[in-house]
C-alpha cells in the first residue's frame, strides 16, 4: 500500500481531518505543538491497553483495529478505525490509562496529539468542541448497536453483520481484503475461530460469499441483510 509521507504539521496538512477545519491558525499551532506522526506496519501496536493515556491519535491513512485484550488470550475487536477517527480520548479523563489496544491492520499513518493541547483548544472553540462531541456520540451509538447485536443475535447473524460492516463501511467494496484474518472475524463476532470458519464456509456453500484464499467476496448483500435481520 502507498502510504503518505509523515505529516509536516497540522497547519499545512492537505489531508486535514474535517473537525480540525474549525480551528484557527493559532489553535492549529497549539494542536501541532508536541504532535508527531508515526508510520506503522501491519500488525504493529499503535496504542497498548493499560498504558498511560497522554496522547490521542488521529488515523491519517490506512486503517487499524481497536480491541480489548481479555482473559485466556481471548480478544474482542471493538471496531475498525479509518481516517479521520480520533481514538483514545475518554481514557485521558477516566482512569488515565488506555482501556483497549489499537493495532494496525495494514500500513497506517497516525498522528499523536498531546491531550493537554487538545483540551486547551476544545475548551476555547465551541464549534470545534461540538464537532468532537458529535464524533464521540456517533462512536457511542455505534458501540451500543454492536453490543445489542453481540448479545442478542446468533452466530450467523453476527457474522452477517460483520461482513456487511466491513464491506460497506471499511472497504467500500464487495471484497474484504486479506488483511482481515479468520481470527479477526472471530474476535469481531465474539466466537471461536473454528466457529467463524464454519459459518463462513456455510455462507460459501449457500452462494452468499466466495472464499478466495484469505479474501472474502460478497455475492449477495440481500441474503446477508436477511440473515442479519433474523438474528
Amino acid at each position: 500500500m502507498n502510504v503518505a509521507k509523515l505529516c509536516n504539521g497540522c497547519d499545512d496538512c492537505n489531508q486535514k481531518a474535517p473537525m480540525f477545519q474549525a480551528l484557527t491558525d493559532e489553535e492549529l499551532m497549539i494542536i501541532n505543538k508536541d504532535r508527531y506522526s508515526v508510520r506503522f506496519h501491519e500488525g504493529e501496536v499503535i496504542l497498548k491497553q493499560g498504558t498511560k493515556a497522554d496522547y490521542l491519535i488521529s488515523v491519517v491513512e490506512g486503517f487499524a483495529k481497536t480491541c480489548i485484550e481479555g482473559h485466556n488470550e481471548r480478544n474482542l475487536i471493538l471496531d475498525y478505525v479509518k481516517p479521520w477517527r480520533l481514538v483514545g480520548g475518554p481514557a485521558a479523563h477516566v482512569g488515565g490509562k488506555h482501556r483497549y489496544s489499537v493495532i494496525a491492520v495494514q500500513e497506517t499513518l497516525v498522528c499523536f496529539i498531546d491531550v493537554n493541547n487538545f483540551t486547551k483548544v476544545f475548551t476555547s472553540n465551541s464549534e470545534f468542541s461540538e464537532k468532537v462531541l458529535v464524533h464521540c456520540s456517533g462512536n457511542y451509538l455505534s458501540a451500543l448497536e454492536r453490543m445489542v447485536g453481540l448479545s442478542q443475535k446468533q452466530m450467523h447473524g453476527r457474522m452477517a453483520d460483520a461482513l456487511i460492516y466491513l464491506s460497506t463501511e471499511i472497504y467500500l467494496s464487495q471484497i474484504i481484503g486479506s488483511e482481515i484474518s479468520r481470527q479477526d472475524m472471530a474476535d469481531y463476532t465474539s466466537m471461536s475461530k473454528d466457529s467463524a470458519i464454519r459459518i463462513l464456509k456455510e455462507f460459501e456453500r449457500d452462494e452468499i460469499i466466495i472464499l478466495d484464499g484469505k479474501r472474502i467476496e460478497i455475492l449477495s448483500d440481500g441474503r446477508l441483510h436477511e440473515i442479519s435481520q433474523r438474528g
